[in-house]
Formats: structure tokens, sequence, C-alpha cells
């Protein structure tokens, strides 16, 4: 079982403001409402008590209905692994990594030229993540661009499921029916619905369109998977100064609205449906027009979110490891490892984005392993610092004597491991040992990568499952549902 590192510590703001922010979600919902263009989730509303006009598909949430679906959804739930080592809980302010899918081009690790993605670069990303052991779910950073456009939503996570054994996160792309097949392909992983509910290796992220619209096929798929009672990740992408206020506020009200009325949705589909609130919390760079990823403003969102996450005692969505630069470079760096921090710090339960580089145009397998290096980091910082008689060391010190040494020490030996954590990447040689190989840490990072993809081992899928779900993509590809779509 993962355990993830506890965080929580870090926050911005007052109980009485976060209290007002509440009250401007529900006012939002309340007197502006959220265009749903989806016949069945409207009458749904409707009959739970919605004001809805069906001409401009604008419903209007009553209080009472928010405050139901806060109630129905679960404080904490498992994700799981193919391998049931790599479970984790989410609950509380435990937080966990992950990488996300979408970036269209990715620095490719043999040339190290920027490129547009394929499906090999997914299975690639999942066997790296499956090797670093701070990564805690996996999606394949990249688009596989090579594959047919109307079935690169089952191919993807196929190929990350089939090369890793961690939580694995679907993104969507189509409508429910393409969703079902999705949930298929993990019911032949796992061995049936009932078992894929016991055991969810598979969840959903779903990103509605701001400001404020919920489009047919997005809640046609949420919907499906929360039939299916699956995890459910519902994040828009609210841009402060774009398609939301540029006040962080106002943004932070926006996106919260637009999370947690597909919360909503959910609950009058499934009560109980474990579901992700949250948003990515982007930022327009008024000099570029670019959605930022590295700004300061997003990662004072990102505390803000995880504060309205406590809350509202609902497992939260955050953003981390990313970067806006285009190469590996002192701004990758300092972007990613300072966004990981706020994120750990701030308790938001599901860190996104690790490795995404070019606001998230592009991604980076040296970034992937180099944020694994800053997390084992954090997960060292917040474990703190132990203090007991033995730590306190009085023998050892008493041993040692005055103007003494500790290094031969039996306390040394025990305690030096559990106390200090061994870099892999974080060169600390003296200079004349550097001199000899003068290696930056990209190129270290990029020694590791090759090492990973040539000698990390993951537990197939079995053959014939494999033949089975092989055999459901192939009868997608030639179906209507697919004619629809092209």
């Amino acid at each position: 079982m993962r355990t993830g590192l506890k965080g929580g510590q870090l926050k911005i703001l007052s109980k009485d403001q976060v209290y007002e922010l509440h009250l401007a979600i529900l006012k939002i919902l309340k007197e502006h409402g959220v265009k749903v263009e989806h016949e069945g989730a409207l009458n749904l509303l409707k009959e739970a008590g919605a004001d809805v006009d069906f001409k401009s598909k604008v419903a209007k949430i009553p209080e009472y209905l928010f405050e139901e679906s806060i109630r129905k959804a679960p404080k904490s739930f498992r994700c799981c692994g193919r391998n049931p080592k790599e479970d984790f809980i989410l609950e509380g302010r435990r937080v966990y990594f992950g990488t996300c899918a979408g970036a269209t081009n990715i620095i490719d690790p043999e040339s190290g030229e920027r490129r547009p993605g394929r499906l090999s670069d997914m299975g690639n990303v999942g066997k790296v993540a499956d090797a670093l052991p701070n990564i805690d779910f996996v999606m394949g950073i990249t688009s596989a661009l090579d594959v047919s456009e109307i079935v690169r939503p089952l191919y993807e996570p196929y190929i990350v499921m089939s090369n890793t054994s961690k939580h694995v996160q679907a993104f969507c792309y189509y409508d429910g029916e393409v969703i079902r097949a999705i949930i298929k392909m993990a019911e032949l992983i796992v061995g049936g619905r009932d078992e894929l509910r016991k055991r969810p290796i598979i969840s959903l992220y779903n990103e509605p369109v701001s400001p404020l619209v919920f489009g047919r096929e997005y809640v046609d798929a949420l919907i499906e998977w929360a039939k299916a009672g699956l995890p459910l990740i519902w994040a828009p992408c609210p841009i402060a100064g774009g398609s939301a206020p540029v006040t962080l506020a106002g943004a932070v009200v926006q996106g919260c609205a637009e999370s947690l009325a597909g919360n909503i949705i959910c609950q009058l589909v499934n009560p109980g449906t474990p579901f992700v609130f949250g948003s990515v919390p982007l930022v327009l760079d008024m000099r570029t027009g670019i959605a930022a990823y590295g700004t300061i403003e997003m990662m004072l969102k990102e505390v803000v979110l995880a504060q309205l996450s406590e809350y509202y005692q609902i497992p939260s969505w955050g953003t981390g490891g990313c970067t806006d630069s285009k190469v590996l470079d002192e701004q990758a760096i300092a972007e990613a490892a300072m966004n990981l921090t706020i994120s750990a710090l701030s308790g938001n339960n599901l860190v996104h984005d690790v490795a995404f580089m070019e606001f998230a145009n592009s991604g980076s397998f040296e970034l992937l392993v180099i944020c694994d290096e800053i997390i084992a980091m954090l997960r060292r910082f917040m474990k703190g610092v132990n203090v007991n008689d033995e730590t306190l060391a009085i023998e050892a010190i008493k041993e040692a004597g005055h103007g003494g040494a500790f290094l031969s020490l039996n306390h040394t030996l025990k305690y030096f491991s559990q106390e200090f954590l061994i870099s892999e990447l974080m060169d600390r040689s003296p200079w004349s040992r550097w001199e000899k190989g003068k290696k930056t840490l990209a190129q270290r990072a990029h020694e590791k990568v090759i090492k990973i993809l040539k000698e990390h081992f993951v537990e197939p899928i079995p053959k014939d499952v494999k033949e089975e779900i092989e055999k459901l993509i192939h009868e997608v590809e030639k179906s209507e549902i697919i004619k629809r779509h092209s």
C-alpha cells in the first residue's frame, strides 16, 4: 500500500475567508447556474429540484441540492493498481503524485528532440513511471498522434495499463459509448464489473469547459463512469483573465462551482460515486497570451483549493511538477520544484501534470525522473524530525567523547539510513571526481531514463486478456460509434 505524503501544513486563508468563498460558490450556482448540454442530465437536475431552462440549457442549483451532493460524496476511497502493493487511499490531506496526458509533443528520450507524441511514448512513460518509487498514479504524458483519432481514447489507457502495475487515469475524449469500452477493458483485466468496483484500477479525468459549460459528450462520459461506480476527476481549467475572472478569488470560485456542479450530477446518477474535486487553476500571461503553469499565482490558488477541499471533506485535485520552460533548464527545475513543494504542503490529494513542459504542450522523461527525486526530498522533509531517547543521542555523544568522531559508532550505522535521504541524481562528489565526467543533472536524469527503459520489468497483462482487449478495440473501431465520431 502506498502511503503518500501527509500535507496540509500550508494555509493562506482564514476559516472566515474559506466560508466567504463557499457562499460565493453557492451564489454562482443558484443565481447564474451551469449550462448543461445534455438532456438526460438536465432532467435529473430538474427532478431533484434545480431550476432548469431547457431552451438555454442552464440549470440553477439550490443550496440544499449542493449540500446533499457533498454529503453523498465519499470522504475517502481506494485507488488500486494491477499490483495491490500499488494501491493507495485518498483521505484527509494525504498527497499522491502522478503524470497527466494530452501534451501533443514529447522530448524524445534518445535524440533529445521535441517531436509529436506516439503510442509507444505513452507505453514508455508507463514503464518509467512504474519504476519510480515516488510516482503514485500514471497517465501517458503525451498523445498517441500516430494512432487514428477515433480509437486513440482506447489505445492510450490500454498501452499505459500494459506498462505499469500502478493506478492509471484515462483522459476523457468522447461520450459514454466509448467510455463503456474503456470500462470493459478494465473489467477484463481485473475479472469483471463487480471486481472492478472493489478494485478500481482506473479513474477518469474529465475537463468541462470554462466558463460554466458542460458539453454533451463530457456529461455523457460522466454519467457512464458514475454508473460504474468508479473514481471520477471532474476538473475544469479556468484561466484567470481569460476563461475566468482575473482575480484569484473569483477564478477559484468559478472553478469550484464548475467542479462541484459535476459532483451534483454524479451523486444524482449514483449516490456514493467516488469524486475528486478541484480544477487546474491556470493564469493568462498578459504579455504572451499563453495559459501559464509555472506562475506563483497558480500556486496560491492551489493552496486555496486544498483549503476548500478540507472544508468540503472531498478528495482534491492538484497540479505540480510542471513548467512553462521549453527545455530542461534552470527555469524548468525551479518551477517544477516550487509547485511540487507548494502542492505537497497544501495537501491536495492527487497532484498531476508531473513532467509537463511548455505549458502542457510537451513532456519530458528526464523531468519526470528529476521530479521523482524532488518528491523523495519532500517526503523526507515532511517526515520531520523524530525526537525520542534514541534520536536525542545522549549516549552516542558521551561515547564519542570530547573532540571525538561519530562515523564508526553503532548509533551512526543504525540511524544514518533512516535520517538521511541518499540521493540518486543530485551530485555531491568532490570537484576532482566530478571533473572526470562533468555530467549535469539533465545528463544524469537521461542516463536513468535509458537504464529504466532497457532494464525495468513490468508484470504483463495475461496474453488471453490482451487478446480480448484488442478484439474489443477492433470491434469498436468498426462500429457505428466510430462512424458517428469520425
